[in-house]
């Protein structure tokens, strides 16, 4: 019981900061070329409580409609209204149905009346936007019509735009250009492959016990890359790259960057130093690169280390990169096996989590952290559909069409089609969580 606690409690902060911090990519982004931000949401519905922001001038013409409203004079300051707007050639939004709460006892308000086309209420080249009226001046009025709420479901987060998929919304993502939608799609990923910089330098910041000494060479495994090389038992292992060794996660982090690639080892025998190319070999049962040898530490004591601000920000960039290449590097050499890399759905992400955080305290949460957001800016990259990726696709194939959209309703459908196709996929990811979680299996391989 104490390790599912342990799981959800680690789970559901880091889930939330990093939906969160993705979906404030996208709205810092629309917000600032123009794009029209209906609501910005923490969790996913049904909403708990929510404030209303902004300052938006809508403007009244003789033609504006009220419902539950006698009309211009009954509008204050602080009242919740909805507005269906249009927008004039000059780009100010116009107010064609103005609806404020239920009328009270005696108060009708103005109706759509007999022949009045009461389906323009739905018109879908409108703009519907709701919010807190500001103030009231004569011909126009100020709405705060940007929502942010917080919502039950704490798991995530959304921004919901104006007209997504319809170009004729005033103000609405799709109506602009390829450059605009392309930012607007792309700042998510990038905000989660940013986060693992502010993460590092956090952590670099942290004081943390760090094992130091002499790394060697206890046993080499028979027909392994380190025996070819000739690597011996007995030998210690100063230098791999160039890089300094000084424990056993040293040597692994180096060996998983150059899997599949040739390493120059500087190592101590006998009192003498010679250097050693040794190539690792993807491991499928372990899931990561090996040499095949065994190392214990000789002499070893512990140093407890932190660096200054500008010197963690400085190592986080590097970390960042490296981060990015071990991804790539269990993906390919996945895939050079013949097998696809192992995948974890929402269970096995809580049992991961859980491990890092029991294990390594506020360190071990921020290194999960980090590598999840890695993972969720690379995943929602890819040409998906229903993902960032996958509506980028259609936003580069109207700029080589040089401005011939898809039709939205087959964009929809596609986007659909990869929704249910994802929703199995998690579904038989989790499948396979419970049943690793069953046979006792680790999460992290091995």
């Amino acid at each position: 019981m104490e390790s599912v606690l342990i799981a959800v409690g680690a789970m559901v902060p880091m889930l939330l900061i990093l939906v969160v911090v993705h979906e404030l990519g996208h709205f810092a982004t629309a917000r600032s070329l123009g794009v029209k931000v209906l609501e910005f949401g923490v969790g996913f519905p049904p909403r708990a409580f929510g404030f209303y922001t902004g300052r938006t001038r809508v403007l009244i013409s003789p033609d504006t409609r009220f419902v539950n409203l006698d009309g211009e004079a009954s509008l204050r300051t602080g009242q919740l209204v909805k507005v269906i707007s249009s927008e004039d050639t000059e780009g100010n939004l116009v107010a064609q149905v103005i609806e404020g709460p239920r009328p009270r006892r005696g108060l009708t308000g103005r109706l759509p009346g007999k022949g009045e086309p009461r389906e323009d209420f739905g018109r879908d080249d409108w703009l519907k936007h709701d919010g807190k009226v500001r103030a009231v001046e004569d011909g126009s009025f100020v709405l705060a019509d940007m929502l942010f709420s917080v919502n039950w479901t704490l798991l995530g987060g959304f921004v919901r735009l104006a007209g997504e998929s319809n170009p004729d919304v005033p103000r609405s993502l799709a109506s602009k250009g390829v450059g605009t939608r392309f930012l607007v799609l792309v700042a998510g990923p990038l905000m989660n492959a940013i986060l693992p910089i502010v993460f590092f330098t956090v952590l670099l910041m942290l004081p943390q016990d760090v094992l130091v000494g002499r790394l060697m060479v206890g046993e080499v495994s028979p027909g392994s890359p380190a025996q070819e090389a000739g690597v011996k038992a007995g030998d210690a292992i100063l230098q791999a790259n160039g890089h300094e060794i000084e424990n056993s996660g040293d040597l692994i982090r180096a060996i998983n960057l150059n899997g599949g690639s040739t390493m120059e080892w500087l190592v101590d025998r006998g009192g003498g130093q010679q250097i050693i190319t040794v190539t690792p070999r993807f491991d499928q049962d372990a899931g990561r690169w090996l040499v095949g040898i065994l190392t214990e530490m000789v002499g070893a004591h512990t140093e407890r280390r932190s660096n200054p601000p500008w010197v963690a920000l400085r190592d986080s960039f590097v970390n960042t990169w490296e981060l990015l290449v071990l991804v790539k590097q269990g993906m390919s050499g996945a895939f050079s096996q013949g097998s696809a890399p192992q995948l974890s759905g929402p269970i096995g992400i809580a049992q991961i989590a859980g491990e890092f955080t029991r294990e390594g305290g506020l360190a071990g949460w921020l290194t999960i952290t980090i590598l999840l957001s890695i993972n969720l800016a690379i995943l929602n990259i890819l040409p998906i559909p229903m993902l960032d990726g996958g509506r980028l696709v259609f936003v580069m194939l109207e700029w080589v069409r040089r401005g011939k959209r898809v039709p939205p309703e087959r964009e929809g459908m596609v986007h659909l089609i990869g929704f249910a196709v994802l929703i199995g996929l998690i579904v038989l990811i989790s499948a396979n969580d419970v049943l690793r979680l069953i046979e006792g299996r680790s999460f992290l391989g091995g």
